[in-house]
């Protein structure tokens, strides 16, 4: 029986409207990923990282940013993943100079079970779901952090949501999984390619 999983979905949701490379985008091949992690070595390019897996949706009304039991958090699944993402990340000699974090603590736990340092919050790229009337400034915040990070020496990973990843890269990220993009002073961003980090999304 074939394994249902989230990048399964997601290529067989586009499999009657797009051409037959588009599955690429979601099942790269170890050669496609390797060439966009070159570009890493490019000023101007980021590793972009969903957080790994946090089974569930959203948060609770009332949480916390700085009471995480008050949110959705890793599970084993998802701390195991993070582990394995900075592990691949270092066998294929990936050394960033710095990992840009959501405040969420399933991201700062993801960003920090990676293994690398430093590791800094980065409020631009918090959550904008279920916070009606706010997603314009926030996205504003964003852009300027991009276009900013777009003339700063590199690599950088950021680590985020979900929300973020769809903004900047015009397509969902499942958990745990990776885009190389490219950034402009403008603050605006294009994909360079998909990374799935050695591993099947859950």
């Amino acid at each position: 029986m074939t394994r249902l999983t989230r990048r399964t979905v997601l290529a067989g949701s586009i499999a009657l409207a797009a051409p037959a490379w588009a599955a690429s985008l979601f099942d790269p091949t170890s050669q496609e990923q390797d060439a966009a992690l070159a570009t890493l070595n490019t000023p101007g390019h980021a590793l972009l990282l969903r957080h790994t897996l946090a089974p569930g949706h959203g948060d609770p009304a009332d949480f916390s940013l700085r009471q995480c039991q008050t949110q959705r958090n890793l599970d084993d699944v998802g701390r195991e993943q993070a582990v394995k993402v900075g592990a691949w990340l270092r066998a294929k000699g990936v050394a960033p100079t710095t990992v840009y974090s959501s405040q969420w603590c399933r991201c700062l736990d993801t960003a920090n079970l990676m293994g690398f340092r430093p590791v800094v919050e980065e409020v631009s790229l918090n959550s904008i779901a279920d916070m009606p009337g706010t997603e314009a400034a926030k996205l504003r915040k964003l852009r300027r952090f991009i276009g900013k990070l777009a003339a700063k020496p590199g690599p950088a990973i950021l680590v985020t949501h979900s929300t973020i990843g769809t903004h900047l890269i015009g397509g969902l990220l499942g958990s745990g999984e990776g885009a190389v993009i490219r950034m402009q002073p403008d603050g605006s961003t294009s994909s360079i390619g998909r990374i799935l980090f050695g591993m099947e999304r859950v």
